[in-house]
């Protein structure tokens, strides 16, 4: 019988702890706009439905937290992130205690100052939570699932597009289709002119569509994690369905990390980490398993560097350790 996974000999990659102690976040978000990390909300406790208001900045060259307390920043937690304009940290749906929503909120990292935005167009009675989203070249943002109810569980896979800009304080959003797999905690990358959407759901790990272009990170880390095939062999079936994973690009691949398994392995989240290249087709490689085990963590990608912060691992402990990722040589 094949076997679902062929691992390298020795584990290329893994985390290394850039900060020890920072802030305790699940289901936050994070985007880094010059030379700062920042993450907002989340929760800082497994189940709860009371989301954080908190917003934290890391300097990259001082690895340290510290909390961002400029009046007017939202309640949310498994909302999105993108950043405008490189200025604009800007804040998309999410829970906000009482109910899923579709409000956008902007934070501008050079006024310091919340900004809060108009937004229509989208379907009324409905909200958005656990779902992706990608900025384009052009400004237009695509929003992946999962859209729902206000308050029930009911999920769907539509995708859509929201234009506008900050200095109008207007969105608009826009179906664009509705054809999409209904997924929940994915992410979205994009690489070429095509949108790979990862996870959320139990089978069809990667979904992806043609015709979109994005800016995709150039730097001296992303343009070496193709290299990690010479040491590992082609797995024979993709690995299982996940979600609450992350996914981060490189020169003509992704790599995915942690997240919550489908197969009934495990309850718990995992350290897996896969590289899939993309070209002539989808290629999976098992790089092993990672000494940082995740999900619903953050991770944000320069080009140059790779890190991620939070989550939850093993008995449902929300942490609050920041990790880089390492090359090994």
């Amino acid at each position: 019988m094949a076997t679902a996974s062929t691992s390298c000999d020795k584990l290329p990659i893994d985390w290394e702890v850039l900060c020890a102690e920072g802030p305790a976040l699940t289901n936050h978000v994070g985007c880094v706009i010059g030379n700062s990390f920042y993450i907002h909300g989340g929760v800082t406790k497994y189940g709860t439905t009371h989301p954080s208001d908190k917003l934290y900045k890391m300097e990259l060259l001082s690895s340290r937290w510290a909390e961002v307390t400029d009046p007017g920043s939202p309640s949310l937690s498994h909302h999105a992130c993108v950043v405008l304009e490189n200025r604009y940290m800007t804040l998309i749906g999410g829970w906000d205690g009482r109910q899923r929503v579709t409000k956008i909120y902007v934070y501008d990292t050079q006024e310091k100052r919340w900004l809060f935005m108009n937004d229509s167009g989208f379907p009324e009675g409905a909200g958005l939570s656990s779902h992706a989203a990608t900025v384009f070249s052009s400004g237009r943002i695509l929003i992946i699932g999962r859209e729902g109810s206000l308050r029930l569980q009911r999920k769907h896979g539509n995708v859509y597009e929201l234009t506008g800009s900050v200095l109008s304080g207007q969105f608009v959003y826009r179906k664009m289709t509705n054809a999409t797999s209904s997924r929940s905690g994915h992410t979205v990358n994009c690489l070429g002119n095509t949108v790979y959407i990862i996870g959320g759901r139990d089978d069809q790990l990667i979904e992806f569509h043609s015709g979109y272009s994005t800016a995709e990170p150039n730097g001296s880390l992303t343009s070496k994690f193709a290299n990690i095939v010479k040491s590992c062999k082609p797995m024979t079936k993709p690995p299982s369905g996940r979600k609450n994973h992350v996914t981060f690009t490189g020169n003509g691949c992704m790599i995915i990390h942690g997240g919550e398994t489908f197969d009934g392995r495990s309850r718990e989240p995992v350290g897996e980490m896969f590289l899939v290249t993309t070209k002539p087709h989808l290629t999976y490689y098992k790089i092993g398993n990672a000494s940082v085990s995740r999900a619903s963590h953050v991770c944000v990608n320069t080009g140059d560097r790779v890190i991620i912060h939070g989550g939850i691992a093993g008995k449902n402990v929300v942490h609050g350790e920041t990790y880089e990722l390492k090359l090994r040589k």
